[in-house]
């Protein structure tokens, strides 16, 4: 944002606006190791999300984390996409990851194997 000319006060407020859509509100003073892998993940997708993407990749972001904390990222990301339109395109190999997915496409040494769209 910076090299796009855009003010501090705007970056702050978009800042705070990307952390509040994330859920992580009043905690932009911590420090990364005061979070949680989860806070530290949502973090991570805040930044990525606080210039208004139309694209948002994300590579494991759930490998690292918990069953729990991977729930509430995929929640996170399920609701950027159907909230906000953003278009999330998600590497993971957690079958019950990719199960919150509206289509899933299979790589096998590097060719596509299967592209499958869930079931409404």
């Amino acid at each position: 944002m910076i090299y796009r000319g855009t003010s501090g006060r705007e970056r702050r407020d978009r800042a705070l606006h990307a952390l509040e859509r994330v859920g992580l509100k009043g905690w932009e003073t911590h420090a990364p190791g005061e979070l949680s892998g989860g806070q530290q993940q949502r973090v991570a997708i805040a930044r990525a999300i606080v210039t208004g993407p139309a694209i948002l990749l994300a590579d494991e972001p759930t490998g690292n984390l918990d069953t729990a904390r991977s729930v509430e990222i995929m929640e996170l990301l399920t609701s950027l996409n159907s909230g906000q339109g953003i278009t999330i395109i998600m590497i993971t190999h957690e079958p019950d990851m990719a199960a919150h997915a509206r289509r899933i496409v299979h790589f096998r040494d590097g060719l596509v194997a299967s592209d499958e769209l869930a079931s409404p």
